[in-house]
């Protein structure tokens, strides 16, 4: 397994040939794509983040959130989605960042145990009804 940067126009083209993912994927100077490519070159799964100031009194500390993980029904539970993560963790500390941060439905135990194997704390997000919809995890970095 291979887990690539495409460059902007990669992006794009690859947008242009999958209209579906365009509602979670956008173009930006302030955005992370990453592809996971199996022995054979073939995407098998894709990571999307951006990076933003976080939105509490911080004083312009900065976060990069995971928007979306897309694996392959195929490809699953082969340890992709975490190389995905890690990789994402390695640039973000590049990028000087305080934390890498997302949101998971709550009824995605998967996805929490993705977030629990690479280290992230998790905080239920629960309604004044006292409904939990979701997680917020969150990795500091520094």
């Amino acid at each position: 397994m291979r887990i690539t940067a495409p460059i902007q126009a990669e992006v794009a083209a690859w947008l242009e040939q999958e209209p579906g993912v365009r509602p979670v994927v956008w173009l930006g100077e302030d955005t992370l794509t990453l592809f996971a490519l199996d022995d054979s070159g073939k995407r098998v799964a894709f990571l999307f983040a951006y990076y933003r100031e976080i939105p509490a009194p911080l004083g312009g500390e900065r976060e990069c959130f995971i928007y979306v993980i897309d694996v392959a029904e195929s490809s699953r539970r082969c340890g992709i989605a975490s190389q995905l993560v890690q990789e994402t963790i390695a640039r973000a500390r590049q990028a000087n960042v305080l934390q890498v941060s997302a949101y998971c439905d709550i009824h995605n135990e998967s996805s929490h145990r993705l977030w629990l194997k690479n280290g992230f704390g998790i905080s239920p997000v629960k309604q004044a009804n006292g409904e939990i919809l979701g997680s917020f995890v969150t990795s500091r970095l520094r």
